[in-house]
């Protein structure tokens, strides 16, 4: 990941929003956009509860403060861990405003007439179920609030991506979700919307990407899927859940938001 040389590298994506006293849970929070989230929300004030299957996300927290955020060990997918992880959140900070589902697995990359019932299942699980369970068990907080629901989604579930059938699959799901959600809990002042990003530089696309035998290839081809010619940063995702959990999205709600440099439009840059 080239961040030094990074177009938007030396800038600041997080806006002024303030969300001094609101309390934000957001799954998946260890590494890549997820990361980026807990680092945004906290610099805008707000108290985060960030979860992920294993502990790498403690020392981000230990460097943040106990006033600001907080690390919870949770499988998303086991209903009991989700049930907890609110209780905790709750708990921790006296109530639950802002719910980031941004958890999600990308891998196995293969059509669906290559992929085992093993990686489906895990591909459901942790993509579409624990966003499910997250909804289900935050709902009670939210309305108390009037809170919102961010939902990282990808441009993959709206266009389709080749070799990634399951996986968008899952993300188309969780697009409908969505905007079901807004429907069903716009009469209790709820608010939820999904961020479509295309390609992100993160170390789990790095890593994927340069295990690859064309790797340097696909870098290259990553960058002029958009019409910016160059691949986001983490921190340019999270600025958008920022603003969608903020009062300045106050009118926005059941949006799928492409964060994708403008890759729907079609491709082609400057070469």
């Amino acid at each position: 990941m080239d961040v030094m040389n990074h177009p938007a590298s030396n800038k600041s994506t997080y806006g002024t929003q303030d969300l001094s006293g609101k309390t934000v849970l957001i799954t998946g929070g260890s590494g890549g956009i997820g990361r980026a989230c807990v680092k945004a929300f906290t610099q805008c004030g707000a108290r985060v509860v960030m979860t992920d299957l294993d502990g790498s996300g403690r020392p981000l927290c230990d460097a943040l403060g106990a006033d600001s955020c907080r690390f919870v060990e949770a499988d998303i997918a086991c209903e009991s861990d989700v049930q907890k992880l609110m209780e905790t959140t709750v708990s921790a900070f006296g109530g639950l405003d802002v719910l980031v589902n941004n958890a999600a697995v990308t891998e196995p990359c293969l059509p669906v007439h290559d992929t085992v019932l093993e990686e489906f299942d895990r591909l459901v699980n942790i993509n579409f179920r624990g966003v499910f369970l997250c909804c289900k068990y935050a709902y009670a907080y939210l309305k108390e609030a009037r809170g919102c629901i961010v939902n990282m989604s990808s441009m993959a579930g709206v266009q389709g991506e080749r070799d990634h059938a399951v996986y968008s699959a899952t993300k188309g799901a969780l697009n409908a979700l969505t905007k079901c959600m807004a429907v069903d809990y716009g009469v209790d002042g709820i608010r939820c919307n999904a961020i479509c990003p295309s390609s992100v530089l993160t170390p789990n696309s790095d890593r994927q990407i340069a295990a690859m035998p064309d790797a340097e290839t696909i870098v290259e081809q990553r960058k002029k899927i958009n019409l910016r010619g160059y691949t986001a940063m983490p921190d340019e995702i999270a600025s958008v859940a920022v603003f969608l959990a903020s009062s300045a999205a106050s009118f926005m709600t059941g949006a799928i938001v492409p964060v994708s440099g403008g890759s729907e439009c079609g491709y082609g840059i400057k070469t």
